[in-house]
């Protein structure tokens, strides 16, 4: 009779082929589908309305895919926000007096890359927010995914600046359950005290990516200290080269340890795309889409600790839990 590890690999390997076939899995980031476009407000309908939304739309482009908060104003790519008009795509009126814009990603990847900054790609981390607001009388309310009014608008529209993926309780759900059910990376809790929305404070605290960063501020404050943390750990500074690499891993035995090293891949920051392209029992190849050296990337594949370096010059790791 064989040993119950050989008498597995048969099914591992149909379960990895599914997974070639439906892509990664990646329950706690999302691919944002919209990394180059953004919705402004727009001031009338001539062309210096037009002209000014543009420049407004590519200044929060840059600012998400920079994780830079000054990347409109740093002297690589004011220019190219001065001249904004000629990296649009597409445009179109949005309800509420806003303008719909798309540019031109390839151009933009090149500047930022010329001005060597670095670059935050579409996969993002999904964070959960639970943020309790002072409606006074001692009572206290929980944003949900549902909940009307101000506040939860002012928190969305905050994190959809900065490519900030957000997800809310359902009512009377705490964080941690909220947070499971969702999939989320990292949590955001927030304390807003009494006021007006406008100028209600709010004491911020965040966790994720192995980092608790806390800051106090107003209702937009929270979703820029989360993007800040993640920014600075995932954008890459490496961004002058862009290539593929193929990465072998062995020591791969079930559909937990493909799906352990396949988010190990995708949550380093240089990698820009990972994609399954072959399996065999206990060993699986993927295309790693790079925003650097293939040098740092075997650096940092083995400062994951679990994937040891076999061979540098086939890219061949072997995965221990």
């Amino acid at each position: 009779m064989l040993p119950a590890r050989a008498r597995m690999q048969p099914t591992i390997v149909l379960l990895l082929l599914c997974a070639l076939v439906a892509g990664p899995v990646r329950a706690d980031t999302i691919t944002l589908p919209d990394l180059y476009a953004a919705t402004v407000p727009v001031a009338g309908t001539g062309d210096r309305a037009q002209q000014a939304a543009f420049r407004e739309a590519l200044g929060d482009v840059l600012v998400r895919i920079t994780g830079r908060r000054d990347a409109p104003q740093l002297g690589g790519l004011a220019p190219l926000v001065a001249d904004a008009a000629r990296l649009v795509v597409s445009y179109r009126r949005a309800a509420g007096n806003q303008l719909a814009v798309s540019f031109d990603g390839r151009a933009i990847e090149n500047a930022i890359d010329a001005a060597g900054l670095p670059f935050w790609g579409a996969e993002r981390p999904v964070v959960l927010v639970w943020l309790a607001v002072d409606r006074g009388g001692g009572q206290a309310a929980v944003l949900t995914a549902t909940s009307p009014g101000e506040e939860r608008q002012r928190v969305a529209q905050a994190a959809v600046r900065r490519g900030l993926p957000l997800v809310w309780p359902n009512p009377g759900e705490d964080a941690s359950t909220a947070a499971r059910r969702l999939g989320a990376e990292g949590v955001l809790t927030g304390r807003a005290g009494p006021g007006t929305s406008a100028a209600r404070p709010v004491e911020w605290s965040f966790r994720g990516a192995g980092t608790l960063a806390e800051a106090t501020g107003v209702l937009e404050t929270g979703p820029e200290l989360a993007a800040d943390r993640y920014a600075a750990l995932m954008a890459s500074s490496t961004a002058g080269r862009r290539s593929e690499e193929l990465v072998t891993v062995t020591g791969i035995d079930s559909l937990e340890a493909f799906v352990g090293v396949e988010r190990a891949m995708g949550r380093l920051p240089l990698v820009r795309g990972v994609a399954l392209i072959e399996v065999a029992p206990e060993a699986a190849t993927f295309r790693l889409q790079i925003r650097g050296e293939p040098q740092a990337l075997v650096a940092a594949l083995q400062r994951d600790g679990r994937l040891r370096l076999v061979d540098s010059s086939r890219m061949l790791f072997a995965y221990s839990p």
